[in-house]
């Protein structure tokens, strides 16, 4: 074999093992485009398995820390006060949201709002807002996305429509008054009175809020409820959730 023959060969070699940057930053980003898809599948779906026991744990463990809940439709509606909620101790369970909507969704609710809280997939309370039923706004939030995806079909309410809040004794019948977008520094949509610091409430309000869109998070979708009337608990469960089958406590 000539000497040009073996330098020919030799060069080849070393351009076949040549580091090439361009090659090595594609590679790189399909690399890290897997693991961003990956985390977004866990992120989405995942989560939300991984929440639904603590769902059911929640709920069962207020079910059976109260008085017991007649399967029967109540009569007994009621527009006087109702009787005021003890205040709970961070992480406790306040009662239970049941949304007919979303396929009569039932969503634990718990004090606090830290993302401990919101990522065993309840609802989380405002520690400084109201209590359910008080005069003021008792406002809650919930992820739409992930752990949970409990407020994900948040967009569907609309005016009119029912959520009813389950507490120790009683059902609080609330109706979808109007919606709106906001940015997340805007936190005056849970004042006693929305968008009015200082003034007085006189309605027992109700605000729900969530991430917007549903796959972000640079937006809080709000929905501002009013108090419409209270059912007793002992007494049977509200015509509004009739058609949701045994709906105590999920």
């Amino acid at each position: 074999m000539s000497r040009k023959t073996k330098q020919a060969r030799t060069a080849t070699k070393k351009r076949r093992h040549r580091f090439d940057p361009i090659a090595a930053l594609g590679e790189l980003l399909i690399i890290m485009g897997l693991l961003a898809g990956l985390f977004a599948f866990w992120d989405v779906f995942v989560t939300d398995w991984q929440v639904a026991s603590y769902n059911q744990k929640a709920l069962s463990s207020f079910q059976q820390a109260n008085k017991p809940c007649p399967n029967r439709i109540s009569k007994d509606e009621r527009t006087s006060a109702p009787p005021s909620v003890g205040i709970k101790q961070e992480n406790e369970t306040l009662g239970a949201l049941h949304v007919p909507k979303w396929n009569y969704m039932v969503v634990p609710v718990k004090e606090g709002t830290t993302q401990t809280i919101l990522n065993t997939g309840a609802a989380g309370h405002y520690e400084t807002t109201a209590l359910p039923g008080q005069i003021g706004n008792f406002s809650v939030a919930a992820h739409r996305r992930s752990f949970g995806s409990n407020f994900r079909r948040i967009d569907v309410l609309k005016p009119g429509d029912t959520v009813v809040m389950e507490t120790a004794n009683e059902w609080l019948i609330y109706k979808v008054r109007d919606h709106k977008i906001v940015l997340p520094t805007q936190s005056d949509v849970i004042l006693p009175v929305p968008e009015k610091p200082g003034v007085q409430p006189t309605e027992r309000l109700m605000t729900m809020t969530t991430c917007n869109p549903e796959y972000g998070n640079w937006e809080r979708y709000i929905v501002h409820l009013t108090f419409n009337h209270w059912v007793p608990r002992d007494s049977g469960i509200p015509k509004e959730l009739a058609e949701g089958g045994n709906a105590c406590a999920g």
